[in-house]
């Protein structure tokens, strides 16, 4: 099987080139498709990462804010598409680092990976979506009778099963009319979901303030052993109770969020590890 991984930069090139080699390291044969932010911090030394093997950028920059990140994943993917032969695409965030590998071995066994969660009561983001009209028309296009959250770090997509849902958010979705809320961790669930595509969970585990201890050297070895548990949610949605899995530890080969600095004391553990 071949990955492609669609990574949105927004930090200077130390800690893309660090990115990039953690990902060469842990999933060596997937290529990295960058989309650069427009105002992407070079530190007046520009780089081309192009010259690194396996990486590609994506000539368009499109504006990038809190909650409006998916229309740059699809355009990554539509970039892919034109120059790679890829069966899977990956969606990773510029904090994102693997550490260890098995990812490739885990992904081929379903269609998707992604988690399938109730929104949290607290949270607004639902309210503001389901009051969008243009959200309405994607539910409508993709059959869905209610909405779905899910992370979007980690999450992975046969390349057929991204391709139907890109049409769908593609043929509604404006980006000079939107609301604020999260469209990336709605969107790609809700759709997902309703199309019944086969899903595992996510790949990398994102910090959960309530339930996960510090993202350090300790929270790395246990992702490392395999052996970490299995982290579930029980919320309230639309007048039922429903228990859900965020994602199963065994499956867990990455974590995030990694501090943007080079002599952060995780990602410099991180740096040193043997596979």
């Amino acid at each position: 099987m071949k990955f492609a991984v669609s990574i949105l930069a927004h930090e200077k090139p130390a800690i893309v080139l660090d990115q990039i080699a953690n990902f060469r390291r842990f999933l060596p044969d997937a290529a990295i498709v960058l989309h650069l932010h427009v105002k992407f911090d070079w530190g007046g030394r520009p780089q081309d990462f192009t010259n690194i093997e396996g990486v590609f950028v994506n000539p368009d920059s499109l504006p990038t804010a809190w909650g409006n990140l998916h229309h740059a994943h699809n355009a990554n993917f539509h970039f892919a598409k034109k120059l790679l032969d890829f069966d899977y695409f990956l969606l990773h965030s510029s904090s994102d680092l693997f550490v260890r590998k098995g990812a490739e071995g885990y992904i081929p066994r379903h269609e998707a990976g992604v988690s399938f969660l109730p929104p949290q009561p607290i949270w607004g983001a639902p309210l503001f979506a389901e009051g969008d009209p243009v959200f309405q028309r994607i539910m409508k296009d993709a059959g869905a009778d209610e909405l779905w959250w899910s992370q979007v770090e980690g999450t992975f997509y046969s390349r057929k099963a991204f391709d139907e849902i890109v049409g769908i958010i593609e043929r509604h979705f404006d980006y000079r009319r939107t609301l604020p809320y999260v469209h990336e961790e709605i969107y790609y669930p809700t759709i997902a979901k309703s199309l019944g595509i086969r899903a595992g969970y996510p790949i990398l585990l994102r910090e959960d303030k309530a339930s996960l201890p510090p993202l350090d050297s300790s929270l790395v070895e246990a992702i490392r052993s395999g052996k970490l548990e299995d982290h579930r949610i029980s919320k309230w949605k639309l007048g039922r109770q429903v228990e859900a899995k965020v994602w199963e530890g065994a499956h867990i080969y990455a974590m995030r969020p990694i501090p943007r600095n080079l002599d952060n004391p995780t990602r410099a553990y991180i740096r040193l590890l043997e596979n």
